[in-house]
């Protein structure tokens, strides 16, 4: 077994560039994006149940209702391919145990719909076919208000609307609707002996697969650095861009793969720990490359023999070559050597000494690395004494700072649903709108947690509806009324629906809007002028859900921003505060780099609240900056984890604790919890504890710890750099601005 990386800087700290993508042809730029945003394949997989699921259940609906209900032979077997839909769309890959509890929940609510629909019956008469629609107005609040016991909540809603979209649609007679029902537990039978067989790939294989990916760009990129150092070419970060989008890959196989096997996630944030650290010490290792003169003593051979040897272990993790050792112990000697040559410019002997600490780092890593591919992944467990306990639904009333009761986020949001669905209900029973329950329908889909969340789906969906539907009309009017013919693309469009869902949300409503108006034109006829009132309709309940969202108790994702911000920097303090030179137990920063990459998945949100004048400023900023600040405690907590086994003479701990004692002031000032004044005096400790250790740069037992010593200062100074941004972004009157934050990086924090 073996796994890798995720967060990722460029070799002189910047975030390398994406990949030049536009070069290669749309088939080889499909397949990379589905390599990285689907590893193992595991979306695609419920995308190929779904579509033997509805081949099965078109044939077998459609004699189903030839038997029992002749009318019924294109509704049949709808109902059953909503269920197929709704149950593959709205249960997540996870084990087939947790997949078939979602699925028994999504049948359940579902199932108990379409009894109230037998009960109305809206094809019945006009009057039932108004209480059916008035139906949809506390329908569409109770779906919302699902959202508070989290994502499986919203599953549930929006299955419950799917549903209720399928039924206000075909307009059931009471006699028929009980036939829906039927149909309904046909195609979930049918999709769940589909998705719960044993033929399925394993995301945690899936997981496995990634790192192996990220384990080989690695060995490209030592590759290229050793190329460079020998040429005495620039390195450049070429290379860094395939681990930069291999990153996402991983990261998406790590989630899958939790889902599957949740009782192994101590082990696979371990092994995203150790290969963030793989990750980030390759590549900050291009930063320790000298830029000495060609004159001068020969450290570029043992420093590219250095990065063969580590190349080759990675590229051959269970082969060990003891010819190879020896080779990299002697360039290693080297390389110690020329560090301590007082021909070389002070800066280059740093740079060197930098680098054997890389070097020892990396050695490290691909041995643990090593270890972990001879066992068994996830290494096997007792089974636990008591399941985990689950996660609390979030309140309908929250107490306020001054002790008054308030709305919840989730009942703000089904508050809106209620007065959005109310005015769609209103426009089409005054207005009498060719397809009103789109309008409706939209409104759930498009109402999100948060005013710029809405905004962000508003936008996608209205876009992707009006492609999928001009695509749609194009494809009717080229193919004309070849049932099959359009009966397989409306397939491939749900497929690629499911696929793209999470991801691209407006590929994913491009292909919705594709096969609604194409089922639509099979099942009763529509029209062309059906099809574009498929975007107005949409197009006004956007309208609807967006304007309601910014008006009717807004929800903004901003207010929630800046404390996340504070609470992140603080358990960085504390991690930091924890580690050697203090005594007692060492708290890890790794889950930090976790709760930063969730913060940045909700920058499209936050750039979309500035539109309302509820600025999240260059929120990107803060976040790409916090990324930076985790990147260099993980280094720390790396070397202090190794001095810590070390035997360190009182004035290299002296220097260690002075340049930890400054950080945590840093820490302290950023938090505004005071320290500006032992900051200034910071400065001039570390100076003279390092002043105090260079005198005994010659002991033998200092020099082996000199490099640990120097690596620790050198990222101890580098972190003060982005909580100097940070500070500025969170005392600013208007936060988040780029260019004062910048600047600030530059001045010395001082009190205000």
């Amino acid at each position: 077994m073996s796994a890798k990386s995720e967060v990722s800087l460029g070799p002189q700290g910047r975030a390398p560039t994406p990949p030049a993508f536009h070069r290669r042809p749309l088939l080889a730029r499909i397949g990379i994006w589905l390599a990285d945003h689907d590893p193992g394949g595991i979306d695609s997989t419920r995308a190929l149940h779904l579509g033997i699921a509805l081949v099965i259940l078109i044939l077998t609906g459609a004699a189903t209702a030839q038997m029992f209900a002749p009318g019924m032979i294109l509704t049949f077997p709808l109902m059953a391919g909503t269920a197929a839909l709704t149950l593959v769309s709205f249960t997540p890959a996870a084990s087939r145990r947790t997949e078939a509890r979602s699925m028994a929940r999504l049948f359940l609510v579902s199932a108990a719909f379409l009894v109230l629909l037998a009960l109305v019956g809206p094809g019945e008469g006009p009057d039932n076919a108004l209480l059916q629609k008035l139906l949809l107005v506390p329908l569409s609040a109770c779906a919302l208000i699902l959202r508070r016991y989290g994502m499986s909540g919203q599953f549930l809603g929006l299955a419950l609307i799917v549903v209720a979209t399928v039924g206000t649609i075909v307009a059931p007679t009471r006699a028929q609707a009980a036939m829906l029902l039927l149909a309904f537990c046909q195609g979930s039978a049918v999709v769940a002996a589909l998705r719960l067989s044993p033929w399925r790939p394993s995301a945690v294989a899936a997981y496995v697969q990634s790192t192996i990916d990220v384990q080989a760009a690695v060995a490209a990129y030592l590759r290229e650095m050793s190329e460079a150092v020998r040429s005495g070419t620039p390195f450049t970060d070429d290379a860094a861009r395939t681990i930069e989008r291999l990153r996402a890959r991983v990261w998406n196989a790590l989630g899958n793969a939790l889902a599957e096997d949740p009782g192994a996630r101590s082990d696979f944030e371990a092994l995203r720990a150790r290969f963030y650290r793989l990750r980030v010490a390759v590549q900050l290792l291009a930063g320790c490359i000298p830029k000495s003169t060609p004159d001068g003593p020969d450290w570029r051979s043992p420093f590219a023999a250095a990065c063969d040897h580590i190349a080759r272990r990675l590229e051959a993790i269970d082969v060990r070559d003891v010819h190879s050792e020896e080779h990299f112990e002697r360039a290693l000697r080297l390389l110690r050597e020329q560090a301590f040559a007082p021909e070389l410019p002070p800066a280059d002997r740093f740079a060197l000494m930098r680098a054997l600490t890389a070097f020892d780092r990396l050695t490290l890593v691909v041995n643990g690395i090593e270890t972990a591919e001879t066992q068994p992944f996830p290494p096997p467990h007792p089974p636990a004494d008591e399941p985990p306990p689950a996660p609390k639904p979030i309140p309908l009333l929250e107490r306020a700072a001054d002790g008054s009761r308030r709305l919840s986020a989730p009942l703000k949001v089904a508050c809106q649903g209620l007065v959005a669905t109310g005015i769609t209900t209103a426009l089409d029973v005054g207005l009498h709108l060719s397809h009103a329950y789109w309008a409706t329908m939209t409104v759930m889909f498009v109402i999100g947690n948060s005013v710029g969340e809405t905004y962000v789906r508003v936008r996608y969906r209205v876009v992707g509806t009006l492609i999928g539907v001009i695509a749609g009309i194009v494809v009717f009017l080229i193919v004309g009324d070849t049932v099959w013919l359009l009966a397989l693309l409306c397939m491939v469009a749900q497929v690629i629906s499911l696929i793209t869902a999470r991801d691209r949300y407006d590929v994913a409503s491009a292909a919705m809007g594709f096969y609604v108006v194409l089922g639509l034109h099979i099942l009763d006829g529509l029209g062309t002028s059906g099809m574009l009132a498929r975007i107005y309709e949409t197009a006004i309940g956007a309208l609807v859900a967006l304007a309601v969202s910014y008006v009717v108790l807004p929800v903004y994702v901003i207010d929630q921003f800046r404390p996340e911000v504070l609470g992140i920097l603080r358990r960085c303090r504390d991690a930091l505060a924890s580690w050697w030179p203090h005594p007692g137990q060492a708290t890890s920063a790794a889950p930090q780099a976790l709760a930063v990459r969730q913060l940045g998945t909700r920058l499209p949100q936050l750039d979309a609240e500035q539109a309302f004048r509820h600025s999240a400023g260059d929120a990107a900023n803060v976040v790409s900056t916090l990324d930076v600040l985790t990147t260099y405690l993980a280094l720390i907590e790396d070397i202090s984890a190794r001095l810590n086994g070390m035997a360190c003479a009182p004035e290299m701990v002296a220097v260690v604790e002075a340049a930890r004692s400054r950080s945590l002031t840093a820490f302290a000032v950023v938090l505004g919890e005071g320290g500006a004044g032992g900051l200034a005096a910071a400065a001039p400790a570390v100076e003279a504890a390092v002043s105090t250790a260079l005198k005994l740069a010659d002991d033998p037992k200092v020099k082996e710890i000199l490099p640990l010593v120097a690596d620790y200062l050198a990222y101890s100074d580098a972190l003060l750099r982005p909580l100097r941004e940070l500070r500025a972004a969170i005392t600013d009157e208007t936060p988040w601005q780029k260019e004062r934050t910048l600047a600030a990086s530059q001045e010395p924090m001082r009190a205000t």
